[in-house]
């Protein structure tokens, strides 16, 4: 009987034993689903074709460009009217400067058209013809942008050799200019025109300043004397092709035709680039008015 019981325990305790080992592979192979599972999430692959690529789970977020801002050359540029004070005259004039659109002060430097008032008039007569949005229309079609500096001549009246206006510009207005705002230095940056006596003014300081302008526009100028026998004398030591550009124009009306006329035909003689234009009108602000467009447009297309 003893013998019986001993043999039921042993089988007993066998058969407990091989019910604990088949719990413990079916846990083991739960364990290793779960693993399995957590690694990955399956999409829905719709088509069987398409070769299917495990996708990690918690992929990493999609990082953004800032984007810079852009100037809007449409919103037109600044006007400020500053004061000069001159030792060389031995007073303070007033300048009124144009900065395009979107002017950049430490950027690279911006061509600069000088232009000169005629008697009776001062700094800011060139901006009542409409300079300013003209130049705002050209640069926001593509013109290079750039500045306009208008000075007063106070003593416009005075006679050219004891004015020292010219002497002014050149060796106050000039560095002055070139210190306080960032503009090109170089000569075919540089462009100067003037209406009547501010034209006579322009054609001037070209004439006795070769290498310092790029460009002259002589509007209906007031021709200042020896100036076309000066014009010609550079054919001495330069070409004709390292002459500025020059455009001349006057009204059929205009009663400083003779004077303008021959200083054309200095030109004309020898063989000095330019252009010369006569149009309908007088020597007065209607035609001025008319044609400071086409005077614009010429100054900006030299700096293409």
């Amino acid at each position: 009987m003893r013998r019986f019981s001993l043999r039921v325990g042993i089988i007993f305790t066998i058969f407990v034993a091989l019910i604990l080992l088949a719990g413990c592979a079916q846990a083991g192979e739960l364990v290793n689903k779960v693993e399995t599972d957590a690694a990955y999430v399956t999409p829905d692959i719709g088509n069987e074709a398409t070769p299917y690529t495990p996708t990690p789970m918690n992929p990493p977020l999609p990082t953004s460009t800032p984007t810079q801002p852009t100037c809007d050359r449409g919103d037109g540029g600044r006007i400020s009217r500053e004061s000069l004070n001159s030792e060389l005259l031995g007073f303070a004039y007033e300048v009124s400067v144009y900065t395009p659109p979107c002017y950049d002060e430490e950027g690279m430097g911006y061509p600069v058209l000088y232009l000169l008032h005629g008697q009776d008039m001062d700094d800011t007569y060139w901006l009542s013809l409409g300079t300013a949005e003209i130049a705002d229309g050209l640069i926001a079609d593509g013109a290079a942008p750039f500045l306009m500096v208008m000075p007063r001549e106070v003593n416009d009246y005075d006679l050219v050799t004891d004015d020292g206006f010219g002497a002014s510009v050149l060796t106050e207005l000039l560095p002055w200019v070139e210190a306080n705002y960032n503009v090109c230095t170089e000569r075919d940056c540089r462009a100067i025109g003037g209406i009547s006596r501010g034209g006579g003014w322009a054609t001037r300081l070209v004439a006795r300043n070769f290498d310092t302008f790029g460009a002259l526009g002589a509007h209906s100028m007031g021709l200042m004397a020896g100036d076309w026998w000066q014009i010609q004398k550079h054919l001495e030591t330069r070409t004709v092709d390292e002459y500025p550009r020059i455009w001349v124009d006057r009204g059929e009306d205009d009663y400083l035709y003779e004077d303008i006329d021959f200083f054309v035909s200095v030109l004309v003689d020898n063989e000095i680039p330019h252009e010369f234009h006569i149009w309908p009108g007088a020597h007065n602000g209607e035609y001025w008015q008319a044609h400071v467009a086409d005077y614009l447009a010429w100054y900006a297309a030299g700096w293409r």
